[in-house]
């Protein structure tokens, strides 16, 4: 059985994704595939049993079988996050390697997800490297894609986890940054002997939200178009210029949410003729009667929130770093963004397994 443990130098940098990528892939080659988060940060109840979010979603697009109790041995719940800072919790490190060994028994691979990063988790004892260590098992490092000081966090991640260390995934490269990798970043990092595993693209619907999702993260009433909640968000908009040239500025961004003050309903009337999927109507104002039957009719759910509009924004852009995936469109597209952009011969090269 060969174990990878995918971790990250930052929070939020696509783990989830890579996991459920490689799992699907290492399933499709003919081998018996796990999966394991040993320490989950999203604390949820299914059929009675404490467990993890996106342990638990990664769970089911891996169609395991698991016993659901194993595969997130600890989780960081409110309790737990307060005892440990009073004192030193016992025994967490010993319940995470029961679990990994009962997981692990009828497995050719073992995919264990790391949570913030390869450094986090220190306070209870449960370091992301310490756990790998503990667990036996290589490290994929995911790296956001930022710039060229990326290769910073790669070449300290090599440092760290020496011979443990299989090289690095950089995620989320836009078009315009394509080159500058190319052309600097790969070169730089193959003559510092580290391998680049996949450079997965920035992909406009992996990074999208749900308007379900949209209204429970800002707390907001949904005023119609109830059945087109599914609707995702690609781009966040500001409603705040002149009406005259707002029908063309929506138009040039496609599933699109504009952001607009309640009290504007010249703008929110350009932004349902121009197509936009959602409008978030801030200052808890509703709108007209006029808008509403309109925007009724082009299925464009009106969302009506309490804050004003720089408040939204400021707090969509610190969300959007934060996106999961959750909706079946989101996660099929992200599972094939990986199979077609990792390099699973060299993976299994490095891994010494053959695909069956």
């Amino acid at each position: 059985m060969v174990s990878i443990y995918i971790g990250s130098t930052g929070g939020y940098t696509g783990k989830s994704l890579v996991s459920m990528g490689l799992g699907q892939r290492f399933k499709k080659d003919g081998l018996k595939v796990g999966y394991f988060k040993p320490v989950g940060i999203l604390p949820v109840k299914v059929d009675n049993i404490l467990t993890d979010t996106d342990a638990w979603r990664i769970y089911r697009a891996l169609e395991l079988k698991d016993p659901l109790q194993e595969i997130c041995p600890v989780v960081l719940t409110q309790e737990l996050m307060v005892k440990s800072y009073h004192r030193d919790v016992k025994g967490l490190m010993t319940k995470i390697t029961r679990s990994f060994r009962n997981l692990s028994k009828d497995k050719d691979i073992m995919l264990v997800g790391g949570y913030g990063s390869i450094y986090t988790g220190s306070y209870l004892g449960l370091q992301g490297i310490q756990v790998l260590k503990r667990l036996d098992s290589h490290a994929v490092v995911v790296i956001k894609y930022e710039g060229e000081y990326i290769v910073d966090y790669a070449m300290q991640a090599k440092k760290d986890l020496r011979d443990r260390f299989l090289g690095i995934i950089l995620n989320k490269v836009a078009d315009e940054q394509k080159q500058s990798v190319e052309e600097y970043v790969i070169p730089f990092l193959r003559r510092k002997g580290i391998d680049i595993l996949g450079i997965l693209p920035h992909d406009s619907v992996v990074g999208a939200i749900t308007v379900e999702e949209l209204n429970e993260m800002l707390g907001g009433k949904i005023l119609c178009a109830h059945d087109h909640m599914g609707n995702l968000v690609e781009q966040f908009l500001i409603g705040a210029m002149q009406v005259d040239k707002a029908m063309e500025y929506f138009k040039k961004t496609r599933n699109n949410a504009v952001i607009v003050g309640g009290d504007r309903s010249d703008i929110q009337l350009s932004a349902i003729e121009s197509g936009s999927v959602c409008l978030i109507l801030t200052g808890e104002l509703y709108p007209s009667e006029m808008i509403l039957s309109r925007a009724e009719e082009k299925n464009i759910p009106l969302m009506v929130v309490r804050e004003d509009t720089y408040s939204i924004a400021k707090k969509l852009e610190r969300l959007s770093v934060r996106l999961r995936l959750r909706d079946t469109v989101k996660v099929d597209r992200g599972m094939a963004i990986v199979s077609e952009n990792v390099n699973f011969p060299l993976l299994y090269e490095k891994l010494g397994i053959r695909p069956k």
